[in-house]
C-alpha cells in the first residue's frame, strides 16, 4: 500500500498557483530603447532614475524557497506517474544567492498559517514510506507563517518560515542599498491534504495517517501576515498601494492616469509585496478597503476593480495580445515562461519567448539557471545578463525614453 498510496496523494495535489507579437530571440542582443551605446562605467544613476518602475521587464522565481523533494518521494509518486513526479522534481537556490548572484527582482513565497507553533513540525506521509514523521526543526516549534509547497508532502524548503526568507531579503538589501525594487509574492495556502486530494478525485480519508489541519485565512490572519511582514521589513522600504494611488479616487484610476508607478530613483532599495490568490481569499484580504487603503499588499486583480494595479496572466501564449495591452496600460503584470516537467523538460522555449516579447514586468520561472539533470539547456535570462547583475531591460512593449539595458544592469548592482 505504501508508495502507491503516497504516489496518488501526491498526484492528487500537484501543480501551481491558480496572453504579444513575434517572439524574441533571445540569442540576439537587444538594443537599447535609447540608441545609447553606453558601457557601466560611464552611466551614471541619474541616467536611468527617471524611469519608473513598470517601464522595465525583469526575471523572477516561482516558487523561490522550493527545493527538491527527497529521492524516495519522487520515486513513490513516478510509479504512480513519471509526469507528475517531473512537475515537483525541481528546486532553488537560497533566497539571498537568487537575488544577489541571479539579479532576480522577484520573489514568490507560499505561506500557511500557524499561529500557536507545531502546526508543521509533522510530516505525517512519511509513515506511508516507513520514514520517521518528525521533522526536527525546532523552527516549526515557534509560532508564526511557514513556508513550503504542498502540506504534508512537498515540503522542502531553503527557508521554513516567512521570517527566516524576509530576514534573507532584507540582508541582501543591506548590502546593496541601492537595488532596483523587488517584487515579493506572497500565496496564502489554505487547503489540507485530504481536502486537495478529494478535489482531484483520490480519496485518502482511509488511510491509517492523520493529516494537518490547514487553517482558513481570514481577516485577523490577513493582519498577523502584514504584520509579521513588518517585523522584518521597515515600511519605508515597502512600496505599498497609498503609495502609488496618491490622491486618485481608486488604485486602478491612479494606474491608468500613467504617473502613479515610482521611479527608480524614488524606489531604489524598496520592495512591493503582493497576493497571488484571487476570489474570495482575494476579497477577505480586500474587506472594506476596496482600493486596498491601508494594505500592504497589491492584490491578483482584474480591470476595472478599484484595487487593479498589479495583475497575473500566467500564460503568454494563450491570448498573445492581452498582455500588451495590459502593459500599455498602466498595469504592473506578471507572466511565466515555464511550467514545472514541461519546458525545459522538452527544451521548448516557445513560452519563455512569448513572455519576453510580451511586455510583461515580471517573468516568473524555475529555470534562471540551467538545470544540468535534465540535459536540455533551457534557461530563462535576457540577452546579455551576466551573473552579479540585476536580471533586468528595458521594457520591451513601452520602449521608455532614454533607458538602456547596460545602465539598468550595472547601477548599483553588486
Amino acid at each position: 500500500m505504501t508508495l502507491l498510496a503516497f504516489g496518488l496523494i501526491l498526484a492528487a495535489c500537484a501543480g501551481d498557483d491558480a496572453a504579444p507579437g513575434d517572439p524574441a530571440d533571445p540569442t540576439t542582443e537587444t538594443t537599447n530603447a535609447s540608441g545609447d551605446d553606453h558601457t557601466g562605467d560611464e552611466v551614471s544613476a541619474g541616467a536611468i532614475d527617471h524611469l519608473r518602475i513598470n517601464e522595465l521587464q525583469a526575471i523572477g522565481s516561482h516558487n523561490s524557497y522550493k527545493l527538491r523533494p527527497e529521492p524516495d518521494v519522487l520515486e513513490a509518486l513516478a510509479l504512480f506517474s513519471p509526469q507528475l513526479a517531473a512537475e515537483i522534481d525541481y528546486g532553488h537556490a537560497e533566497l539571498g544567492r537568487q537575488l544577489d548572484e541571479f539579479g532576480l527582482l522577484q520573489l514568490e513565497i507560499d505561506v500557511y498559517a500557524d499561529p500557536d507553533g507545531g502546526r508543521f513540525a509533522e510530516r505525517p506521509a512519511l509513515d506511508l514510506l516507513g520514514q520517521p514523521t518528525a521533522s526536527g526543526e525546532a523552527a516549526l516549534d515557534e509560532p508564526g507563517f511557514k513556508v513550503l509547497h504542498t502540506v504534508d508532502i512537498d515540503f522542502e524548503t531553503s527557508c521554513l518560515t516567512l521570517v527566516a526568507c524576509l530576514e534573507e531579503v532584507v540582508e541582501f538589501s543591506n548590502a546593496e542599498p541601492d537595488h532596483l525594487p523587488v517584487m515579493i509574492m506572497i500565496e496564502a495556502k489554505q487547503v489540507p491534504l485530504d481536502v486537495a486530494a478529494a478535489a482531484s478525485g483520490v480519496d485518502i480519508a482511509d488511510l491509517p495517517v492523520e493529516w494537518t489541519e490547514v487553517l482558513p485565512f481570514d481577516r485577523d490572519l490577513f493582519d498577523e501576515l502584514e504584520a509579521e511582514i513588518l517585523s522584518v521589513v521597515d515600511r519605508d522600504r515597502i512600496i505599498t498601494p497609498d503609495d502609488v494611488r496618491g490622491d486618485h479616487d481608486t488604485l486602478e484610476a491612479a494606474v491608468l492616469a500613467g504617473d502613479a508607478w515610482p521611479t527608480l530613483g524614488e524606489a531604489r532599495g524598496t520592495f512591493l509585496f503582493s497576493l497571488i490568490d484571487t476570489g474570495e481569499t482575494r476579497q477577505t484580504y480586500i474587506g472594506d478597503a476596496t482600493s486596498l487603503e491601508d494594505r500592504l499588499l497589491f492584490t491578483s486583480s482584474e480591470p476595472g476593480q478599484p484595487d487593479a494595479a498589479f495583475l497575473r496572466v500566467d500564460d503568454p501564449v494563450a491570448e498573445p495580445d492581452r498582455i500588451p495591452e495590459l502593459v500599455e496600460a498602466g498595469y504592473l503584470i506578471r507572466t511565466r515562461s515555464d511550467t514545472p516537467g514541461v519546458d525545459a523538460v522538452e527544451g521548448d522555449t516557445t513560452r519563455r519567448d512569448a513572455a519576453f516579447a510580451s511586455g510583461a514586468h515580471y517573468i516568473s520561472t524555475d529555470y534562471y539557471e540551467e538545470d544540468e539533470l535534465l540535459g536540455t539547456g533551457f534557461e530563462v535570462r535576457f540577452p546579455g545578463w551576466r551573473l552579479g547583475e540585476p536580471a533586468v531591460r528595458c521594457n520591451p512593449i513601452l520602449q521608455p525614453p532614454g533607458c538602456d539595458d547596460e545602465a539598468l544592469r550595472t547601477v548599483g548592482s553588486g
